[in-house]
């Protein structure tokens, strides 16, 4: 299967034949696509094998990473969409789908309620308790009905420059490049240098201090 354009393939699953219906983004180890199942939508993350210039999977098997992560995620307690299948011979795992507004465009839109920072820094929290980080990008979160869920389930040991205070909230700051690099892709807007995945700071620097103040 090419999994960089696989919108009308089937994925052969434990829950039933499941139709890809749209592609709802790409990262550092799949492609994620809406699914159609028998009987409701799931979503579908499809593994590739395309290089990352700022994160190394070594030779491990990245179903089987996402399912130890999930393991882990679990026991912190936050809110993950649920793990449905994962197939490590086929490269695929199917999740639970949730509707809702991605963080990214609530960024992007400027209508990014306090109640989303407020809850991605109480899973800050629980996450730095077990020693861990997780992917602090608002693509990788949705709040849905009120509540903030991550959607993705790559862990990491804990390092304080890739944590929420000193990596991940300025992206959550960033609406004006968040936008830019959405609609361009130049990473410009919101990297500094553009090929460091670090984020830009100098101009958000009052704002993700107050919300640390407040919440963190």
């Amino acid at each position: 299967m090419q999994v960089n354009n696989a919108v009308g393939q089937r994925v052969s699953s434990q829950l039933g034949e499941l139709e890809l219906l749209r592609l709802l983004g790409k990262g550092k180890s799949a492609y994620s696509y809406l699914a159609q199942g028998p009987e409701q939508q799931y979503v579908v993350k499809l593994m590739h094998a395309e290089p990352c210039p700022y994160y190394d999977f070594a030779d491990n098997n990245k179903v089987e990473l996402e399912q130890a992560a999930y393991a882990r995620l679990k026991a912190s307690g936050i809110a993950i969409p649920q793990l449905l299948d994962a197939n490590p011979e086929q490269a695929y795992l199917v999740k639970e789908f949730l509707e809702g507004d991605l963080v990214t465009d609530l960024v992007i839109r400027d209508a990014l309620p306090q109640t989303c920072v407020q809850q991605v820094c109480q899973m800050a929290k629980r996450i730095k308790a077990l020693g861990l980080n997780i992917d602090y990008y608002p693509d990788n979160f949705i709040l849905n009905k009120g509540r903030l869920y991550y959607l993705d389930y790559e862990t990491n040991p804990y390092e304080e420059q890739w944590d929420l205070a000193h990596w991940g909230l300025y992206y959550w700051a960033n609406s004006a490049g968040m936008k830019a690099y959405k609609a361009t892709g130049d990473a410009s807007a919101i990297h500094q240098p553009v090929d460091s995945a670090k984020p830009i700071t100098e101009p958000f620097l009052a704002t993700v201090n107050q919300w640390l103040a407040d919440y963190a």
